[in-house]
């Protein structure tokens, strides 16, 4: 069995570990404007138990290099500001 669960990814050119269940798919990102941060959302093993791996995730803004080790997630735009917020997930 799966369920879905939300992790906050923080605006910011740093990378990212974060720590998700084995085998976790993510299917969603989005900006969302009362928090003012960027949330992905993954489908994951319903078992709380199950072994967890890090993971390295960052946002690249419009015109930044990305490195061939990436892997684009999703990409999500702030209303207010002239930005779009690009997530990829950093392979090895």
């Amino acid at each position: 069995m799966r369920t879905i669960h939300k992790f906050e990814v923080a605006i910011s050119k740093e990378t990212q570990s974060i720590e998700l269940p084995e085998q976790s798919n993510i299917i969603h990102v989005e900006y969302l404007m009362p928090r003012r941060t960027i949330y992905m959302w993954a489908e994951v093993p319903a078992d709380m138990t199950a072994p967890k791996t890090t993971r390295q995730f960052r946002v690249f803004f419009t015109g930044d290099g990305i490195p061939n080790n990436a892997s684009y997630l999703g990409t999500t735009i702030d209303q207010y500001l002239p930005e779009a917020y690009h997530v990829y997930e950093l392979k090895g």
